[in-house]
């Protein structure tokens, strides 16, 4: 079995204001994920809205997965970073409450992309025992369930890629700073109620063992891009 492409993730939730969000859809599949796959390193892009009412800042998911970390450091992704096209200008600019991280993958494993993708942010200085734990067998007790295609671990980096680009300008133009989290366990399925049953399940293990309340939300994915989809 698989899991996620590489050793790196971007992880970003995010809304937009209402009479930007038709704008912001076709843009993130027609201009902005190309545009990212077509950077070096980069191996595959997704998008997701959250299946339930959720706050502002939870509305929609955009991921990215990468061959390390690093690759969201390097010159090439700063070159875009630093020269946004006019139409990446308008949207980011109707950002709300985004948040934005830089992540290693802890731990993978998977059949493919699910149609389903929940997720668990957790924002806890210390770590060490999510991630020890998180490197365990609880993703084997998550693909024998029947309706689910992958499960992920992966810590965030609360000063990668933090850097004060011309994109940070645009997405904190309304005055909400980019937030990071330090932890994440992602659950992916093709069957929408297994998923947010094992989300759930998650949500208060996870609640337990960090004595923190993890944010929990669940997506359904609207695009998925890969580096082979894209003119390089």
């Amino acid at each position: 079995m698989t899991g996620l492409q590489g050793r790196g993730a971007l992880l970003v939730w995010s809304g937009v204001v209402p009479e930007s969000e038709a704008d912001y859809n076709m843009w993130h599949s027609r201009e902005h994920m190309p545009e990212r796959l077509a950077v070096p390193g980069f191996r595959r892009g997704r998008r997701g809205i959250a299946v339930y009412e959720a706050p502002p800042g939870q509305k929609y998911l955009m991921m990215y997965e990468a061959d390390d970390a690093a690759v969201f450091v390097s010159a090439p992704y700063l070159g875009r970073l630093n020269d946004p096209t006019p139409w990446t200008q308008r949207v980011l600019s109707a950002y709300v409450e985004p948040s934005r991280t830089v992540c290693s993958v802890v731990a993978s494993t998977g059949r493919g992309v699910g149609g389903w993708l929940g997720t668990l942010q957790v924002s806890k200085s210390d770590v060490t025992g999510l991630r020890r734990w998180a490197q365990g067998t609880w993703m084997d007790d998550v693909l024998a369930r029947d309706g689910l295609l992958g499960a992920h671990a992966l810590e965030g980096d609360r000063t990668l890629g933090q850097q004060p680009t011309a994109e940070k300008a645009f997405r904190e133009s309304r005055g909400d700073r980019d937030r990071t989290v330090d932890f994440a366990l992602l659950i992916e399925g093709f069957d929408r109620d297994a998923t947010q049953a094992a989300l759930d399940e998650l949500t208060r293990h996870v609640s337990d063992l960090s004595g923190s309340q993890p944010v929990s939300t669940l997506y359904f994915i609207q695009h998925v891009i890969t580096s082979s989809d894209v003119d390089l």
